[in-house]
């Protein structure tokens, strides 16, 4: 249970983390709202982010900062 309940909480925080960062790029609440903690039967944390229109993830994605292309 405390595997459990340690889990959760790192989803919870993680999620809410990232609801502040799509209501920082200006993403509606109503899809903000279906970003949510999970944890799953074995005790591993998750995020589900849910379906996000085209023009809410490409402001998320612009608020990213730049990646480097890896050196293969």
């Amino acid at each position: 249970m405390d595997q459990y309940k340690s889990a959760l909480a790192e989803a919870e925080h993680t999620a809410a983390l990232l609801r502040a960062a799509l209501q920082r790029t200006g993403v509606p609440e109503h899809e903000v709202s279906r970003v949510r903690a999970l944890v799953a039967g074995k005790g591993r944390a998750y995020v589900e982010i849910g379906a996000l229109p085209v023009g809410s993830a490409v402001a998320l994605l612009n608020a990213l900062p730049p990646t480097s292309e890896a050196s293969p």
